[in-house]
């Protein structure tokens, strides 16, 4: 069999083997506490019997071979326990054992050690909590068991085990169908695990808690099946400071990448990301409850000014449009809502109608059938055991009424996560409304659901979706070797990056060669050592004249003599005077996501303004005209105070240019650096007037 057929055997297994010593009696008796009702097998040669299951002796004493394995023992054992289990033909095997690549050193080899023992088994860890699956009762799991049997609800795939035990502690009306703790990632990477959960409709979200990937190419195929499927994918990446990195990499032996690599990944795959643990379950719980918005028009509901002034202002702060009502919503409401009611979005109902029942339900069934994709009412229940709370669950059920009757997406929105009690919490869930627990949650889990949905309708409307699949980084052998600025605009030239057009010579053959260009010309160094012409005093603009030549190459070939560059050619380009803008174009090699191509506002403001776009390869040209115009500085390209529009056309050729280059130059190129490329009037094209590329030799 595959891993991936084995890995089904682990996540639903039909028998299970516990390997290891006493502390086996927390997993045994979880699994038997979860309901499972497959084989239950222990295999230790000094006890008869652990939480009341008779003991084999050895793996090869087992009377059927298992699906699923826990073992519980000292890493150098757990080597050969796995290889005896890969012998036996087991499915999977769950490795609790720490002491392997997470430490370093012998740690190391210990790993490899374990990866070949475990053949095309499927194996979890090591240095990881296990797995749960609540929907079939596995509990290959050491610590407490929180969670219980559920026909539906969300996975969670962790790096972290204590953080995976923590998330199945949680109060918020989530249900969990399956936790998988990944620890080292030795044999299955995280994405491994995305494929086999997408199978079984029982999952309806997928959360992540992670500290880096080990293989993106895998992980974005299996990200771009779970959006075309519609099963969001919500992630908490840990590692983004320098301290957090270097924690990641003792943590689990991951290798952190650039965050802003890390981010142009998820928003290209339609992959929501959170900043906290709290942010994970909530935007969770409102993908996996309801319906995608048509669109980010939100209809609020209040019974305070305050909560409308809040509400108003976080929506604004993610974008979210709040839709003014219309004339015939105007006059439904009119008949139920005091003059004195201020008839606007959002409505603050007042409490005229606070704990009536028929005219909560008109009222917000009113405010539902507006021109919004999504309704949210604000309530915070008082805290429990203090008086009744009879008017707040009148609330709940004229929601719940309207709900049914007007079926778009619905929320619940507490300011204060506390003040949202379970059993109400619990009624929300069963009619399908997400009850959201605190208004900065709340309404951040609202928006990536809006944005996942335009996210989803971008990619269905594409005609190769596959194009957005990532290449997975190659290992490159040998020197890193910079080419010369004319060498370089000669290799990017041929996939159509438009140059200068000039001529590089020898200095006795600098003026002829100004004559043929025409004036006025620049007049550059050009040497294979020369990174930096600025500073080396190997720059020369705006010469109008042979003999304005002539004197500036006999002071530039002085110059470089100085600096060990007698050698040194020149370049003679024609002056371009006529740009509206300046953006650098580069590639940089990352060693998760091989080529990563960068534009940003080039020239001389590149460092002080650090104003750029991160795109990951293959890109599209929708995608390389998106990153442009994400730019601060492309008001300049855009007629900025009446000065003439860029052609803009001409920078994205350009950037397709260098993209065509990557993808030929995958395993070799690694640096590639366009700056400035010099954007002119709108039909007269985007000029790279410098640029330097780095290749393995």
């Amino acid at each position: 069999m595959t891993k991936q057929e084995n890995l089904q055997r682990l996540l639903s297994p039909r028998s299970i083997v516990f390997i290891g010593g006493s502390n086996l009696a927390l997993p045994i008796q979880n699994t038997q506490d979860i309901g499972f009702d497959g084989e239950i097998w222990v295999v230790n040669p000094k006890y008869d019997e652990i939480a009341g299951v008779p003991c084999f002796d050895s793996i090869a004493d087992l009377p059927g071979t298992p699906d699923a394995a826990f073992v519980s023992i000292n890493a150098k054992l757990t080597v050969q326990a796995v290889a005896d289990l890969s012998k036996r033909g087991c499915g999977g095997v769950v490795c609790y054992a720490a002491g392997f690549a997470e430490v370093g050193n012998n740690g190391d080899e210990l790993q490899d050690s374990l990866i070949e023992a475990a053949g095309d088994m499927a194996l979890v860890g090591p240095n990881c909590y296990g797995l749960l699956n609540f929907t079939n009762g596995v509990a290959l799991w050491p610590d407490r068991l929180c969670g219980e049997r559920t026909d539906k609800g969300v996975a969670i795939i962790s790096q972290s085990g204590n953080v995976a035990l923590n998330l199945t502690m949680h109060d918020r009306s989530l249900s969990i169908t399956h936790v998988i703790s990944v620890g080292n990632q030795a044999v299955l990477g995280v994405g491994d695990y995305i494929e086999p959960l997408l199978e079984d409709d029982r999952v309806t979200a997928i959360g992540f808690y992670i500290e880096g990937l080990k293989d993106i190419e895998t992980f974005s195929r299996a990200a771009l099946k779970a959006l075309e499927k519609g099963v969001p994918l919500v992630v908490l990446k840990a590692g983004t400071s320098e301290i957090g990195t270097q924690l990641t990499m003792s943590h689990t032996s991951s290798l952190a990448g650039s965050d802003d690599m890390y981010q142009a990944m998820f928003d290209r795959l339609g992959i929501l990301r959170v900043h906290s643990l709290s942010e994970l379950l909530e935007t969770l719980k409102i993908a996996s409850l309801c319906e995608l918005p048509k669109g980010d028009r939100i209809g609020v509901l209040t019974c305070s000014g305050g909560d409308s002034a809040m509400l108003a202002d976080s929506l604004d702060h993610y974008k979210l449009q709040l839709p003014s009502l219309s004339k015939i919503q105007e006059q439904k409401l009119g008949k139920w809502l005091p003059d004195f009611a201020s008839l606007s979005n959002p409505l603050d109902y007042n409490t005229s109608i606070w704990g009536n029942l028929e005219a909560c339900t008109e009222v917000f069934g009113i405010m539902m059938e507006g021109d919004c994709d999504a309704t949210v009412l604000a309530l915070d229940f008082p805290k429990q055991g203090i008086g009744n709370d009879h008017e707040w669950q009148v609330a709940i059920n004229s929601l719940i009424a309207a709900h049914a009757n007007h079926p778009k997406t619905c929320a619940v929105i507490s300011n204060l996560s506390e003040l949202m009690p379970e059993n109400a919490r619990q009624r929300l869930v069963k009619a399908g409304i997400a009850p959201l627990q605190s208004l900065k949650d709340g309404v951040a889990a609202l928006a990536r659901l809006v944005r996942y949905g335009e996210r989803r309708r971008q990619v269905a409307a594409m005609d190769d979706s596959e194009q957005l699949l990532l290449r997975g980084p190659l290992l490159m052998e040998g020197e890193s070797k910079m080419l010369d600025e004319w060498a370089s605009k000669q290799l990017v030239g041929r996939y159509g990056l438009q140059l200068p057009g000039g001529r590089c010579v020898n200095k006795a053959d600098v003026v002829e060669a100004a004559d043929e260009v025409g004036y006025p010309v620049v007049m550059k160094g050009v040497s294979d050592r020369l990174a930096h012409k600025t500073e080396a005093g190997a720059v020369m603009l705006n010469l109008k004249d042979g003999s304005a030549v002539a004197s500036a190459v006999e002071v530039m070939a002085g110059r470089l003599a100085e600096q060990g560059l007698a050698d040194a050619r020149f370049l003679i380009e024609p002056m371009i005077s006529d740009f509206v803008g300046e953006l650098i174009i580069g590639l940089k090699r990352d060693e998760q996501f091989g080529l990563a191509l960068i534009v940003g506002t080039g020239g001389i403001l590149v460092n002080l303004l650090n104003d750029s776009a991160i795109m990951l390869l293959p890109i599209t040209r929708e995608a390389a005209g998106a990153a442009v115009l994400s730019l601060k500085g492309s008001a300049l390209l855009r007629g900025f105070r009446g000065r003439p529009e860029g052609d803009l056309e001409a920078v994205v050729d350009a950037i397709m240019a260098v993209a065509d280059f990557a993808m030929d130059h995958w395993d070799s190129v690694t640096e590639l650096d366009i700056n400035p490329l010099m954007v002119r009037p709108k039909g007269k094209g985007a000029v790279a007037a410098d640029a330097l590329v780095r290749l393995k030799q």
